[in-house]
């Protein structure tokens, strides 16, 4: 499956560093809606480099015809063991946005679209307008409070995309990597065509796809959400989308009726309850139809259009969006005389032909078919109540709205100003219970008071005592 080694040729550049690192082998995993992940076995005739200075550097690897590849930043460095003339070394290649897994933070948005959130989140570890860039072919409403609760900014954002049906990819230069947000089919790139050839030990003149299958598998058919306005108790909140009925020329294919139902929606308008709906049977039926494959074109990459060409299934031969990639390459020529003491086991080196070159496994589905990332990073819920000191402007003694709703510090907002836009209206439990029946209690400013969560959801508290 490898090509010889005279058709690669695998080079890392580091930007400002000067090395004499030679690329052995790497491996690397991409996927829509998640950060990258390339590891590299390298070579240096110098034992003693100093690796610390490496961390963090931009870098390039180059690993496609006319010098493409994958650049990214230095996330982690290693030094191994010493041969007799080569040391060996290990790096790490990810994106910037990987770097915000390493914050965690508890914080308030309010008045914020998911996009807006989301830029400001990224321009606060400098990941500004020219390295990142939203394709969006819908509109997002602002969210009237949106809690960032004991999680990594990285789960932060992606649960948001998640949540929108938002997904992101990424766009490689020598210098530069471009994080790509979207929600339908235009942000996505088109590679140029690749032929399918079916692997027989036989070495093709260009790269090809070596191996392609497609799988069909059962996935719910029809979505349903409902949710409860208190300003509108008497009215039904629900909104739903089904699956269209497959066909095989005029004839109906049977579609079982699996429904997904689920409460709260998190809505409060029919509108945006049937967006909800429809990203959410999008999502579950991205992968209904799912092909793999597996290649030596090195220029396959992940949020990108293939163009498959000359396979047998004429109904194959179209476009299909790459949604994950496994990368691999191997340069043992790299060793040159010191294969014999160099050279480890472990590689996968044999002396008797080596194995060497690029390869790939991929996974693609239908280009019209809308991408929706998976629900993989839940919403942290709160466990149990907090107290938290009610808040108003200056020299008001109560601020409530014609609700009787407040409004709060929580002890953890490092960024509220204990004013009047600390956070959203909060709902008061009372004793009420109708006309002249039980009595309503509204918590003073400065006092304080015990809060909980609907459901356990940090974007919903409510005072209780």
């Amino acid at each position: 499956m490898f090509n010889p080694a005279n058709e690669s040729h695998f080079n890392l550049s580091i930007k400002g560093i000067k090395h004499d690192f030679k690329v052995l082998a790497f491996t690397g995993d991409e996927a829509i809606s998640q950060p990258y992940s390339f590891t590299l076995e390298l070579v240096s005739e110098y034992p003693d480099l100093d690796i610390e200075t490496f961390l963090h550097q931009p870098a390039f690897l180059a690993f496609a015809a006319g010098g493409k590849g994958v650049h990214g930043l230095i996330h982690s460095i290693a030094q191994s063991e010493a041969g007799k003339r080569l040391t060996r070394y290990r790096i790490t290649l990810a994106p910037h946005l990987a770097y915000l897994a390493h914050r965690t933070n508890q914080r308030i948005f309010q008045h914020l679209s998911v996009p807006q959130i989301i830029a400001q989140v990224l321009q606060e570890h400098g990941i500004l307008g020219d390295t990142h860039r939203f394709q969006l072919g819908s509109t997002y409403p602002e969210r009237d409070y949106c809690t960032q609760y004991d999680e990594t900014d990285l789960h932060f954002i992606q649960r948001l995309c998640e949540e929108e049906g938002i997904h992101y990819h990424f766009e490689h230069t020598v210098d530069s990597h471009v994080l790509v947000f979207g929600d339908d089919q235009t942000g996505f790139p088109k590679l140029a065509p690749t032929s399918f050839q079916q692997g027989n030990g036989m070495v093709a003149d260009e790269p090809v796809i070596k191996r392609f299958a497609l799988r069909f598998e059962t996935r719910p058919s029809r979505v349903t959400r409902r949710d409860y306005d208190f300003e509108k108790p008497h009215l039904l909140l629900e909104a739903a989308h089904k699956a269209e009925q497959p066909v095989e020329g005029d004839q109906p294919l049977p579609l079982p009726d699996l429904e997904d139902y689920d409460y709260p929606g998190r809505f409060i308008d029919r509108k945006r309850g049937k967006q909800l709906a429809q990203r959410s049977l999008e999502r579950h039926r991205s992968d209904y139809r799912l092909a793999e494959g597996e290649s030596d074109q090195p220029l396959l990459i992940s949020g990108h259009f293939l163009a498959l060409t000359n396979h047998s299934r004429a109904d194959w031969n179209d476009l299909w969006l790459l949604t994950e990639i496994h990368h691999e390459g191997k340069q043992p020529q790299v060793l040159e005389e010191s294969i014999t003491s160099d050279v480890k086991p472990e590689d996968g080196f044999t002396r008797g032909g080596l194995p060497q070159g690029y390869r790939n496994r991929f996974k693609a589905i239908p280009w019209d078919v809308f991408y929706r990332p998976a629900l993989n990073h839940k919403k942290p819920k709160v466990l149990g109540n907090q107290t938290a000191v009610v808040t108003g402007p200056e020299g008001e003694e109560i601020y409530c709205d014609q609700y009787g709703r407040i409004k709060v510090q929580f002890h953890w907002d490092r960024h509220g100003q204990v004013n009047d836009k600390t956070s959203c209206w909060l709902r008061v439990s009372s004793s009420w219970a109708g006309d002249r029946y039980g009595g309503v209690a509204i918590p003073r400013v400065g006092m304080e008071v015990l809060v909980s969560f609907l459901e356990g959801d940090p974007d919903q508290p409510l005072v209780t005592g």
